[in-house]
């Protein structure tokens, strides 16, 4: 992102939007910022909804958010180009260590979620790290020991709180595309819930793969019950797209035909959202229902990852070429 364009977003003018030239690094930082923010929720909400079973997902959930938290805020300084910037947009430059705070642009604030919801992956990425026994740090040994004295509806309402922030991160990558000058984008108000439902979908899949592979059968109840709560993500993502499409009318064309339209309606689509639902009622291709889920769920994550590549390059093809960083 070149200097005039990161000026241009981080200071908008009021009623206009920003012309962009996103690639690669984009792209993953809507995908990984869903799944980090995502992953913390799914955990959040096994803590309040769950059983005891379910606490080793709880802590699988937390230890990975935190890392790719840390992925998402290396892919948005890569595309920053030089890494000052993001230091920018949380100081002020000339009056360090004054807050750089824009509500109003959509870079600032989102470097603000990211921040702040990385405060609360941190501390449930230690919580679950001395939970599993890998750390023995005595003064943070300390501190679980008084966390674990807190009645369990403060620690229920921080993590909450997290996930609010998680939301944020989730959806906002959806909300930041409609404050730009392109078309479709502007046009999608629904993007937001989209990136949104598609998070949580591609999260339950990233657990449920984490979970069989880690040798848990399909079986198990907490496998089962995000199988389930995923089931019920992709209905409402394809949904959401159908509405998405119909709300467009013709300004969907650059995602929905031409070699973009078959990556989206056969990747996002039919592997993202078609072929998990499928595989979940029937024993499609003779495989066992074991299998099933693996493939499931891996096509959940690719198609997730395809929405994300197809909504961000689609628009700003040829300017941008597929290959941009």
């Amino acid at each position: 992102m070149s200097a005039e364009l990161l000026a241009q977003v981080a200071t908008p003018v009021v009623g206009h939007g920003f012309a962009p030239h996103w690639g690669w690094y984009i792209v993953l930082y809507f995908f990984f910022g869903g799944l980090c923010a995502g992953s913390y929720f799914v955990a959040t909400l096994l803590l309040l909804l769950g059983d005891p079973r379910d606490r080793d997902t709880i802590r699988l959930g937390y230890l990975i958010s935190f890392p790719l938290l840390i992925l998402c805020a290396i892919l948005l300084i890569l595309d920053l180009g030089v890494p000052s910037r993001f230091w920018h947009m949380v100081f002020q430059s000339k009056n360090v260590p004054e807050l750089m705070f824009k509500p109003w642009s959509p870079i600032s604030l989102g470097t603000w979620i990211l921040s702040a919801f990385g405060l609360f992956s941190f501390v449930a990425f230690l919580g679950a790290l001395v939970d599993s026994g890998r750390l023995r740090w005595a003064p943070v040994l300390r501190l679980a020991d008084r966390v674990r004295g807190l009645p369990r509806q403060a620690v229920v309402a921080w993590n909450v709180l997290g996930s609010f922030f998680g939301f944020g991160l989730a959806g906002y990558t959806g909300v930041l595309v409609t404050a730009t000058t392109i078309p479709v984008w502007q046009n999608a108000r629904l993007l937001g819930g989209l990136f949104l439902t598609s998070a949580a979908s591609a999260s339950y899949a990233l657990l449920v793969l984490l979970l069989l592979r880690r040798g848990r059968a399909h079986s198990d109840p907490s496998v089962a019950k995000l199988a389930r709560a995923d089931r019920f993500t992709v209905v409402l993502e394809l949904l959401l797209i159908v509405v998405l499409v119909l709300t467009l009318g013709q300004a969907s064309r650059p995602i929905t035909t031409g070699g973009f339209g078959v990556l989206f309606w056969l990747g996002a689509v039919g592997l993202g959202v078609v072929a998990p639902l499928l595989l979940h009622r029937t024993a499609l291709g003779g495989w066992d229902a074991h299998r099933r889920e693996v493939i499931a769920a891996v096509c959940v994550l690719v198609g997730g990852l395809i929405l994300r590549f197809v909504v961000v390059m689609s628009p700003q093809y040829p300017m941008v070429p597929l290959w941009a960083l």
